[in-house]
Formats: C-alpha cells, sequence, structure tokens
C-alpha cells in the first residue's frame, strides 16, 4: 500500500504550481490565486495511484479506470498472433491514470510505437496514436495491453520490462491525462461479461472470463 496514493510523475507539476502560487503572492495578479490552487488540487487529483482492492473471482481485471467504446473480434498480429477480443477503454481527465496488469504472468513483449496525438474519443485515434504494447504471458494464455496517448497526453510511461514477473492488478505503468487503453486477448480462452457503455474500474472490474484452461 502506498503511504501516499499518488504517482510518481506527480512532483514536477506540484513543483512547478507551488513555484507560480509563490509567485503570485508578489505578483497578485487578478483571479490568479483561485486558478492555480484549482490547477493544483486537480494535478493531484489525475495523479492518483490508489491500490485496487483484492478481488479473489477468477477472471481478468480492467487494466484501465474509464469508459468501454468497444468490444470488437480482431486477428491481432503483434504479440498473440490468432483472432482475438479487442476491450477499448477510454479515459477522461477525471479517469485513474495508472495501467494495471489484467492477471499474473511474465511481460514478453513490450514496443513503444511513435504516432499522432489525435483526440482519444475519436476511432481514428486507437489506429494512429502513440503507444506502447506490452504483451504479457502465463502458459497459454497470453494478453497484449496498449497504452495510447491522446491529444492532451503526451506522456505514457512503462514501469516493466521484457522479462519481469507482474502480480494481477501490478501497476504496469502511467498515462498522462486523456488517453485510451486496448486489451487484446485471445477469442479461444476468453469470455468477455462487460458493455460498451459500461464504466470500469482499473484492477478492480472483471472485463470476463477465461473459458477453457491453459
Amino acid at each position: 500500500m502506498n503511504k501516499i496514493p499518488l504517482d510518481k510523475r506527480v512532483w514536477p507539476g506540484v513543483v512547478l504550481l507551488g513555484l507560480l502560487m509563490i509567485v503570485q503572492l508578489f505578483l497578485a495578479i487578478p483571479f490568479a490565486t483561485p486558478i492555480l490552487m484549482v490547477l493544483f488540487f486537480a494535478h493531484l487529483l489525475f495523479f492518483r495511484d490508489l491500490e485496487p482492492q483484492a478481488l479473489h473471482e477468477e477472471g481478468l481485471l480492467s487494466p484501465a479506470d474509464g469508459k468501454v467504446v468497444e468490444i470488437s473480434e480482431i486477428f491481432e498480429d503483434k504479440f498473440l498472433h490468432e483472432q482475438a477480443v479487442r476491450i477499448r477503454i477510454f479515459l477522461s481527465i477525471f479517469n485513474v491514470h495508472v495501467t494495471r496488469s489484467p492477471f499474473s504472468g511474465i511481460v514478453k513483449y513490450q514496443q513503444y510505437v511513435r504516432g499522432k496525438f489525435l483526440n482519444a474519443l475519436r476511432k481514428m485515434s486507437f489506429e494512429h496514436n502513440e503507444s506502447n504494447w506490452i504483451g504479457i504471458e502465463n502458459h497459454e494464455r497470453r494478453v497484449l495491453i496498449r497504452q495510447m496517448s491522446g491529444a492532451i497526453a503526451r506522456r505514457i510511461y512503462s514501469d516493466v520490462v521484457v522479462g519481469q514477473v507482474v502480480g494481477r492488478g501490478e501497476k504496469l505503468g502511467m498515462i498522462c491525462y486523456g488517453s485510451g487503453v486496448e486489451m487484446f486477448v485471445a477469442k479461444r480462452f476468453f469470455e468477455p461479461s462487460i458493455q460498451v457503455g459500461q464504466h470500469v474500474s482499473v484492477g478492480a472490474t472483471l472485463l470476463g472470463q477465461w473459458i477453457r484452461e491453459a
């Protein structure tokens, strides 16, 4: 459990906004102080990193906090190399932006892909935006997670490396500001239990169940 439930990337913004508030004490620009205070607390809110409650029920956990905008089937050729269920989640600036592992396994694949910074609400953003891909494997079961930038998000952080063992619900990284996350899992192993439009909580909501043993 974190002593301070904030991601470590919070501190540069805290220092900058803190310095601006100190300067404002001398400049006394009208309305600047309340605006800076709102930005300061909004910044802290954005970088929340609360440990999810232990969920003992079997199934894949949501890797992100946000709204499910698409559930579809696709042939995934980066890591799974087979027909997969794809779940797309949109993260607004009000959501927690920490990414967590949906199940326990070993990080077997990671690739950072440069791209655009389109609004994550646009369908094209999932095809063209800058992304970080993380593939996790546990015997035959494999899942691919995509951290995606948005129009405001310009930083994607990965806290894992290839070969690292990750636990179910363990932190994978963070995306700064509005963004999107995709999860790909082999169709032959997985049955989704969520619906488009549903809000999911990172590391706490079950996205579906394994339908066969690995």
